[in-house]
């Protein structure tokens, strides 16, 4: 006969401890919660997919805007795909657009946002090509507000174009000349000269970027880092002469000659063979009234290049102006009796002025030869052939 179990051994039997009701009501109403949230959700992303489908894309973007707000649907790459299209519609709308301002911006976020959520690379084809229209509608925005004197706008969207372009490691060029431009004509010196810096450093528009941000340097009172960038671009370009001549121009627009001399004088000497700096020197010299030592840096110049026009013109205008000074002088002179010696003194005069015009000539010519319709050489020519 079996021995029954006492109260002093384990017994084999386990059950389950039962779990008050309210508790199991707490669980139920939680998975009822994520199940309608998760629903929420989707209802929302639909209902914004069926509302741009539609056209109406403020209702659509108001929907897209809910579900953005939703956890269960921020993290899905077809959120933001949804929101990247919406609000790239709105941007084609002119009345939409200008209610929703930002939206070319929100539309390239979103679709990076796509992309980055996409780690399977399922979608990376319709983000790219979403991203490619968003930078197409920038320059195109960009463009319109340019046209209708919004200047900083303009620049703005030129900025997100290149950005956008930076994004897929290419260089959208035009975008950003075009935002350097806009922001210089919108005042914004700061940014101006950052983006034509940009051009700079990628060889775009060169030399003459420098010349632009010296220039924006300059009416914003900064001439010594005008003075500076066109120093640094003259490293890069020691041949330009836009960059000396603009820096020449400084230096006598503020009567600093002999800093223009210095200056260039140097430079000669460290590029013996460069006729621009030559010239250059001549006409700061020129300007300084040492004539002896002007003509001597123009025929340096001419040395190295004899169909120099600006140096055959300098040149032969320094003898001209001589020359005329001369005459001018000896008719300075005359008086209703003259005594011999005086006589002698003005025909002397009048003679050392003719054999100015006479070494002025051979220049003016050399410089016809080379711009025949330039009208200052034309005008000297003709007077030295009356006069001699």
């Amino acid at each position: 006969m079996a021995r029954p179990l006492t109260n002093d051994e384990p017994s084999t039997y386990f059950c389950d401890e039962l779990k008050p009701k309210n508790m199991r009501n707490f669980a139920t109403l939680m998975a009822l919660a994520a199940i309608s949230f998760q629903g929420l959700a989707q209802k929302e992303v639909v209902s914004a997919y069926n509302a741009n489908k539609e056209g109406d894309y403020a209702t659509a973007a108001s929907y897209i805007e809910q579900a953005i707000e939703n956890p269960k649907a921020n993290v899905k790459n077809k959120t933001w795909r949804y929101r990247g299209e919406i609000y790239l519609n709105i941007s084609k709308d002119s009345t939409l657009f200008a209610a929703f301002p930002d939206a070319l911006t929100i539309a390239k976020d979103s679709y990076m946002k796509a992309k980055e959520l996409d780690t399977k690379g399922s979608y990376a084809q319709e983000c790219q090509i979403g991203l490619g229209q968003v930078q197409m509608a920038a320059s195109n925005a960009g463009i319109t507000q340019y046209n209708t004197g919004d200047f900083g706008r303009a620049g703005g969207f030129f900025d997100l174009s290149a950005e956008i372009a930076s994004a897929f490691e290419a260089t959208d060029t035009m975008a950003l000349y075009n935002s350097a431009l806009c922001y210089e004509k919108a005042g914004n010196v700061e940014l101006a000269v950052a983006r034509y810096q940009a051009c700079a450093d990628i060889q775009y528009q060169v030399p003459n970027v420098f010349l632009f941000i010296s220039n924006l340097y300059r009416t914003s009172g900064q001439e010594d880092l005008a003075l500076q960038t066109l120093a640094d671009a003259r490293i890069a370009y020691p041949r330009e002469q836009s960059l000396i001549i603009e820096e020449l121009n400084i230096y006598l627009t503020n009567e600093e000659f002999d800093k223009a001399k210095e200056n260039l004088a140097l430079a000669a000497e460290q590029d013996p063979t460069n006729e621009i700096l030559w010239f250059s020197l001549g006409s700061v010299l020129d300007n300084l009234g040492n004539a002896e030592e002007a003509i001597k840096a123009y025929k340096k110049a001419l040395e190295i290049k004899a169909d120099y026009f600006d140096a055959n013109y300098n040149l032969g205008a320094l003898y001209f102006n001589q020359a005329v000074q001369g005459i001018n002088a000896a008719n300075d002179m005359w008086k209703p009796r003259m005594t011999k010696a005086e006589s002698d003194a003005q025909k002397q005069m009048e003679n050392d002025a003719k054999s100015l015009f006479e070494t002025a000539k051979p220049f003016l010519e050399a410089a016809h030869a080379t711009d025949a319709d330039d009208l200052e050489t034309m005008r000297s020519l003709r007077d030295i052939y009356a006069r001699t």
